[in-house]
């Protein structure tokens, strides 16, 4: 009995994993949900200082796979769109073409089943300022099943000048995403294994 490969509806999403500058994967999600895309970043709380002068503690969002979202194009990808974004440096992937990550595979719901998503939330506070109400946007980071939480820091920094379209998976998050982004023929599969 020969096992069938699923084919992709035209009314699914056509799901990615995008390598994007570090600490400011809420942002580059912010802005592909503007784009009228869905996206999904995994996110882990964790305790920090408010400042090395105090020994109080405020929960903070962080991305738990540094450097890559996950985004749901509601058709196929406009790839010059997406790699002219200064944030995108590229599609992760495991050989030299980017691979659409099956949604109907266990390792993939297994994987958003355990994982919380974080989004970019922007919102207006008054502060005060020279004794006068002042109005300021702050970022914070609305976690699934937690409400809006503080973000980190987001750190200046630019994409490099070369952006690759395909970046191969290495280190901690070939481990954590070589089943997501694996091709689901046999073939491909034996192939990638056995290098």
């Amino acid at each position: 009995m020969t096992k069938r490969v699923k084919t992709f509806d035209d009314d699914e999403l056509h799901w990615y994993a995008l390598d994007v500058v570090r600490q400011k994967e809420y942002v580059s999600g912010f802005i592909f949900n503007r784009m009228g895309c869905v996206t999904f970043i995994p996110t882990e709380m964790r305790f920090r200082k408010k400042n090395r002068y105090s020994k109080g503690k405020l929960e903070v969002a962080f991305p738990s796979l540094p450097g890559v979202v996950f985004v749901g194009f509601p058709g196929e990808p406009d790839w010059y769109r997406v790699m002219s974004m200064h944030l995108v440096n590229g599609v992760l992937s495991l050989d030299n073409k980017p691979r659409r990550i099956q949604t109907a595979s266990m390792d993939w719901i297994n994987y958003r089943a355990r994982q919380t998503d974080g989004q970019l939330v922007l919102e207006r506070h008054k502060v005060k300022f020279k004794g006068e109400d002042v109005e300021r946007s702050v970022a914070l980071v609305q976690v699934q099943g937690r409400g809006v939480i503080r973000a980190p820091w987001l750190l200046k920094e630019k994409a490099a000048a070369s952006r690759p379209v395909v970046i191969a998976v290495q280190g901690e998050r070939k481990r954590i995403l070589h089943s997501l982004l694996r091709d689901a023929t046999p073939a491909v599969v034996e192939k990638l294994e056995a290098a």
